[in-house]
C-alpha cells in the first residue's frame, strides 16, 4: 500500500438496526490499528446529511483519501455515497461499502458471532479499498425511443405519459388493447363505467403521432445493452389491414363460415380479424370489402427496433379454477369473476345481461373468494388483493339487476384496505349481502340444476351447506403468459410467485435490476386500477429521467489485458459470449460498451493475462485475507443477482449460519483455482460460488467452472460448492447456506482429527 493512502472507516448504528446487535466499539478497536487507516468514526445514521457531512469534511480537510463504510446494503446508498465523495474530491471508485445490516445484524441474533463477522467484513473492506484504482467511466449515448410491452391500463398510461416527449412503441399480444380492464363492467369503489374511462385513452394511443401500436405482437429476442436495446418483434397476421379497415361489417355479413369479426364494439384497433383456422378462403370477404383491407396471404412479420428503455406492463391472468376439482368449474353455472364481468361489459355475448346457462336471471348467487389464493396445496401462496373488493362490487351490481336476489360472499379474511374501500364494505353489508367467514369445501351440482355449496363457518364454528343458482369463483391472479420469457430475455429477475422482481420494494418499486428496464401494474404483482396507473406514471417518469441526459456512464471496471503476458492465442475472442473482444494487429481489443463484465475471458485465458479492473486477483485475495483474519469461516463468492437474494434474506429476517461471508463479484466466472486455494490457505473452512444470473450464455458454463475448481483444489480436502439462486429465492439461499456451513464445519473437524 502507498504510504500516503489515508483510509477513513465509518460505521453506522442505523438507529439500532446494526448497533443493537453488533458491538461497534469492538469493531473500532480491531480496525483502528490497521495500516493505512487514518480514522474510524461511528454515526447514528451515515446516510443522513450530518453523516455524509462528516465524511465530506474529513475528505476536504485532507484527513482521508479513501472511504470504507459499514452500514446497510450497497444496493440502497452506494450511488448516494459515491456522488458525495466525488463532490468532495475523491474518485467514487475509492469508496467501499460493506454490508453490516442485511447480511449481518438482520440475519444473526448472536451478538458475539455477529460482531466477529462484522470485524472480518470491515477488515476485508479496508484491505480491498487500499488496493483499488482511480478509474474514469466510459460514456455511452442513449437511444431516445421506448418500448412498452403490454397494452393494458398500465401500458397505455405509460405510453401516453412518455409520448409527449419521445417516440413510443406499444405492443400487445392480443388483437386489441385494453387488457383486463376493458372486460370490466364497473370499477370499484365508485362504480364508474370501465369503458367510459378506458376507451378514450385507447383512442388517444391509437391516434397519437408519437405512439406506434402493434397488436398480436410479442418479443422474439433482445440484444444490445442498457440504453441501446436491439429488440426483434414478431407480428402475427391479422389478415385485415388495420389502416384500411373501417369496420363497416360487410365482410362479416359476407362470410359463410363466421370466420371474420370485430372483437367487440369498442375494440382498438377498430378493425376486423380473420380466424384462419375457420376460414375456407372462399374470397367473399375480399369481394365485399370496398376498402381493399382483406389480406388473406399475410404472413408473420419480424420487426427489429432500437430503443433506449423498456417498460414491462404484461399484466395478469386468472388461475384456472380446475386446480381445485371440488369446485366443479366445468359446470356451466360455476363461473369466474372475469366471466361475470364480461357478461355485463362491452365484450358481452349475452347482451350485457347476467344470465344462467339456461338464459334465466339467477336469484341466489354465491361468491367464493381466494380460489387458488393463499393456498399452499392448490394454487398460490399470495393474496390477490382485489378479490375482496371486486366481489363486493359484483354483489352490489347483482342486486341492482335483481333487487330480490339472495347474495352470499364466502371469504377467509375480508381485506378492504385503501381509501374509500372500507366504506364500500359497509355499503355492501347495508345492501343486504351476507358475509360468511370460512372456506368453501365443495360445490356439488344437483339433479335439479342447482348448486350445493358445502362450507365451514369459522365464526360460528359450524359446518354448513346451502343451495344456489350460480356460483362465482374469485380466482387467484397470476403473471400473464410470456412474463417469464420477457423477463429472461431482459435479464430481469422474477419472484417465487412469478411476478417481476422490483429493484427495491420500497424505494425503487418500478425499477428492475436491469438499469434500462422498468415495470408497472400487475406485472409486479396483483393490484387495482388506481395502483396500476400510479405505477405506470412512476415508470414513465423514471424512463424519462433515465433518457433525458442523453448518455449514461459505463463502469470502467472491465477486463484489462496485460500485453506482456498475452500471446494473441485468441481464446478470449473465441469464448466471449457477447462478442466484446476482437482481434487486432496489436492483440485483442475490448469494446467496453458490449462487455458485460462476465469474466469468462478471465477464467479461460491460459496465460492469466486478463483481469477485471478493481476485481483483480490481488484485490480479491486481500479482501479474503481481511475477512479470514477475524477467524475461520465460509467464503461465498456471489454475483449481483444472487447478492440481492442475500439482501432479501436480511429484509425478511431469514437467519442463516454466522459462518457465512459474502464477497460480491461481477460474475463467478472470474474465480479461478488460485483464488480458491488462497482462501483455503488463509483459513476458509469452505468456499461457495453462488450465481443468480439467468443468462444461459453464462449459466451454461458454470458446471464446467465448478468441475475445474474442484479438480484444482482437491488437495485441500475442503468442501466447495456451486449453486444457482435467483433473486427471489432467499429462503432457498438460507437453507443452502446452513447445510453447507454444517458440512464445512464437519469437514474441518475431520481434517483436524486426521492430522
Amino acid at each position: 500500500m502507498m504510504s500516503d493512502d489515508r483510509i477513513g472507516v465509518y460505521l453506522c448504528r442505523c438507529g439500532g438496526n446494526i448497533g443493537d446487535v453488533v458491538d461497534l466499539g469492538a469493531v473500532v478497536s480491531e480496525v483502528s490499528g490497521m495500516e493505512g487507516v487514518a480514522l474510524v468514526d461511528v454515526q447514528d445514521y451515515l446516510c443522513s446529511s450530518a453523516g455524509q457531512g462528516r465524511i465530506r469534511d474529513d475528505i476536504e480537510a485532507g484527513r482521508i483519501d479513501r472511504v470504507v463504510i459499514g452500514a446497510c446494503s450497497p444496493r440502497l446508498h452506494l450511488e448516494t455515497f459515491r456522488s458525495m465523495v466525488e463532490g468532495a474530491g475523491v474518485n467514487p471508485l475509492l469508496l467501499e461499502i460493506t454490508n453490516l445490516r442485511e447480511q449481518c445484524s438482520w440475519v444473526h441474533d448472536d451478538p458475539v458471532e455477529a460482531t466477529r463477522k462484522a470485524v472480518g467484513l470491515v477488515k476485508g473492506a479496508v484491505l480491498r479499498v487500499e488496493s483499488l484504482e482511480s478509474l474514469e467511466p466510459t460514456f455511452k449515448d442513449l437511444k431516445e425511443d421506448v418500448l412498452v410491452v403490454g397494452g393494458g391500463i398500465a401500458g397505455i398510461t405509460a405510453a401516453l405519459e412518455l409520448a409527449c416527449e419521445r417516440r413510443v412503441l406499444l405492443i400487445e399480444r392480443k388483437e386489441y388493447i385494453g387488457g383486463q380492464m376493458i372486460g370490466l363492467s364497473k370499477t370499484f369503489p365508485t362504480f364508474d363505467c370501465s369503458q367510459c374511462i378506458l376507451t378514450p385513452r385507447m383512442l388517444d394511443v391509437f391516434n397519437h403521432p408519437n405512439i406506434t401500436l402493434y397488436t398480436q405482437t410479442e418479443v422474439l429476442s433482445v440484444e444490445g445493452a442498457v440504453g441501446d436495446f436491439i429488440v426483434t418483434l414478431r407480428r402475427m397476421p391479422r389478415f385485415v389491414d388495420v389502416e384500411l379497415c373501417v369496420a363497416c361489417g360487410r365482410c362479416v355479413e359476407a362470410c359463410p363460415e363466421d370466420a371474420i369479426s370485430l372483437p367487440f364494439a369498442q375494440a382498438i384497433p377498430q378493425a376486423c380479424i380473420i380466424e384462419k383456422d375457420v376460414c375456407s378462403e372462399c374470397g367473399l370477404c375480399e369481394e365485399a370489402c370496398a376498402a381493399g383491407a382483406i389480406k388473406l396471404d399475410e404472413e408473420p412479420e419480424d420487426v427489429t427496433i432500437n430503443v433506449g428503455a423498456i417498460i414491462i406492463a404484461t399484466g395478469f391472468e386468472p388461475i384456472d379454477p380446475d386446480v381445485i376439482e371440488e369446485y366443479n368449474y366445468s359446470h356451466p353455472d360455476v363461473i369466474t369473476a372475469i366471466e361475470f364481468e364480461e357478461m355485463l361489459s362491452a365484450k358481452s355475448k349475452t347482451g350485457m345481461r347476467l344470465v344462467k346457462s339456461d338464459g334465466t336471471v339467477p336469484g341466489k348467487v354465491a361468491f367464493v373468494l381466494c380460489v387458488g389464493s393463499r393456498n399452499l396445496n392448490h394454487g398460490n401462496k399470495h393474496c390477490s388483493r382485489v378479490c375482496c373488493l371486486y366481489s363486493q362490487k359484483q354483489a352490489q351490481l347483482l342486486l341492482k339487476i335483481n333487487p330480490d336476489a339472495d347474495v352470499t360472499i364466502f371469504y377467509i379474511d375480508m381485506r378492504s384496505a385503501g381509501r374509500r374501500m372500507e366504506e364500500l364494505y359497509y355499503h355492501t353489508q347495508e345492501a343486504g349481502v351476507k358475509f360468511v367467514r370460512g372456506q368453501v369445501a365443495e360445490i356439488n351440482p344437483q339433479e335439479d340444476g342447482k348448486l350445493e355449496v358445502r362450507y365451514e363457518d369459522t365464526l360460528l364454528g359450524d359446518i354448513g351447506r346451502d343451495v344456489f343458482d350460480m356460483v362465482v369463483l374469485c380466482p387467484s391472479l397470476e403473471p400473464s403468459k410470456g412474463s417469464r420469457e420477457i423477463a429472461s430475455q431482459l435479464g430481469v429477475p422474477i419472484g417465487s410467485d412469478g411476478f417481476i422482481e422490483e429493484k427495491h420494494v420500497k424505494i425503487d418499486p418500478v425499477n428492475t435490476l436491469n438499469q434500462g428496464v422498468f415495470a408497472a401494474g400487475c406485472a409486479l404483482g396483483p393490484k387495482d386500477i388506481h395502483d396500476s396507473v400510479t405505477e405506470a406514471m412512476g415508470a414513465a417518469h423514471r424512463v424519462s429521467r433515465f433518457l433525458r441526459e442523453g448518455r449514461i456512464s459505463i463502469s470502467p471496471e472491465k477486463p484489462v489485458i496485460t500485453e506482456e503476458r498475452c500471446d494473441n492465442c485468441g481464446v478470449c475472442i473465441e469464448e466471449c459470449p457477447y462478442d466484446a473482444l476482437r482481434a487486432t494487429s496489436e492483440g485483442p481489443l475490448l469494446d467496453p460498451l458490449l462487455c458485460s463484465t462476465c469474466g469468462v475471458c478471465v477464467g479461460l485465458c491460459p496465460n492469466h493475462a486478463i483481469e477485471i479492473a478493481n476485481y483483480t486477483q490481488r484485490q480479491l485475495k486481500a479482501e479474503t485475507e481481511g475477512i479470514l483474519s477475524a477467524g475461520a469461516c465460509v467464503i461465498v463468492y456471489i454475483d449481483p443477482a444472487a447478492y440481492a437474494a442475500a439482501d432479501l434474506a436480511g429484509v425478511n429476517r431469514t437467519e442463516y449460519s454466522p459462518q457465512i461471508r459474502f464477497i460480491e463479484v461481477p460474475s463467478i466466472h472470474i474465480i479461478d483455482g488460485e483464488i480458491v486455494s488462497h482462501a483455503y490457505e488463509n483459513g476458509a473452512s469452505g468456499v461457495m460460488l453462488i450465481e443468480g444470473t439467468t443468462d444461459e450464455r453464462l449459466t451454461s458454463r458454470s458446471k464446467d467452472l465448478y468441475a475445474r475448481l474442484r479438480k484444482e483444489t482437491k488437495k485441500y480436502r475442503k468442501p466447495i460448492r456451486y449453486s444457482h439462486i435467483e433473486t427471489a429465492q432467499h429462503e432457498k439461499l438460507a437453507n443452502l447456506l446452513n447445510v453447507f456451513a454444517e458440512q464445512a464445519t464437519a469437514r474441518s473437524r475431520e481434517v483436524c482429527g486426521t492430522k
